[in-house]
């Protein structure tokens, strides 16, 4: 064969050697920039566990500020509750002494009323007329009690209460148990579950100098003390000398 026909097939095996040479390139190339992409990615995975770990963190960070605020709201929360409860037992407090004060006032001023009542003698209209005036007004002074929430104490026949009654006396008796409030002198008032007034009372106490003594028929007589007057009734509510009649 001639060197002229040789020629196209040497040309035309370089050119499939260049085709080969070209697609080695492209696959080189493609290779690297699978790499390059491979390393980026494994470079934002780095950057990503970095974030992830430090968003966890402030996420800690961030919890543990939201309890120590909530316990600080907590303990806030109960003082001010505590406050506001001792506030407004103060102020009860203070209510009830304001309110106490004046029932104390008022107390000297009913008694006057009832006395008057138990020592006067009704004879003429005039008489009669001007007692219904003062009943008005006492009646005035009474209602104006209970609307305060006073009340008064039931002390005749009841067993003696320190917390209640103030003993002026003791009498000898036998008749009641020991210790039972057989006359009361001054009644004794409450506001509530306080006790604004003592009442006055005299207190039964056993009477151990009775004696039997010898009669003529060989029996016995006993010799006691004579009995206490019969107190006079009593209700539980502040009572007029009219309604008591």
């Amino acid at each position: 064969m001639s060197p002229e026909d040789a020629q196209p097939e040497l040309i035309e095996e370089a050119q499939g050697e260049d085709a080969e040479l070209e697609e080695l390139i492209i696959e080189d190339t493609d290779i690297e920039a699978t790499a390059a992409a491979a390393s980026e990615q494994l470079e934002q995975s780095y950057e990503s566990s970095a974030q992830v770990k430090q968003l966890q963190q402030e996420l800690e960070v961030a919890r543990q500020q939201f309890k120590e605020q909530e316990e600080s709201y907590v303990r806030l929360y109960a003082d001010f509750e505590n406050f506001r409860r001792r506030t407004q037992r103060e102020k009860e407090e203070l209510s009830q002494r304001e309110r106490q004060k004046y029932v104390l006032e008022i107390l000297p001023v009913i008694d006057s009323f009832e006395q008057a009542q138990q020592q006067m003698k009704l004879e003429t209209e005039r008489e009669k007329e001007i007692h219904n005036s003062y009943q008005g007004i006492y009646r005035l002074l009474v209602d104006a009690l209970k609307k305060m929430g006073v009340t008064r104490m039931k002390a005749v026949g009841q067993p003696f209460d320190p917390k209640l009654h103030e003993a002026i006396q003791r009498q000898p008796n036998n008749d009641h148990p020991d210790g039972t409030v057989l006359v009361e002198f001054r009644p004794g008032y409450q506001l509530g579950e306080m006790v604004v007034r003592h009442a006055m009372v005299v207190v039964s106490a056993r009477d151990d100098s009775a004696e039997s003594v010898p009669s003529v028929a060989g029996s016995t007589v006993s010799v006691e003390s004579s009995a206490p007057t019969e107190p006079p009734s009593e209700s539980g509510d502040v009572a007029t000398p009219a309604e008591e009649g």
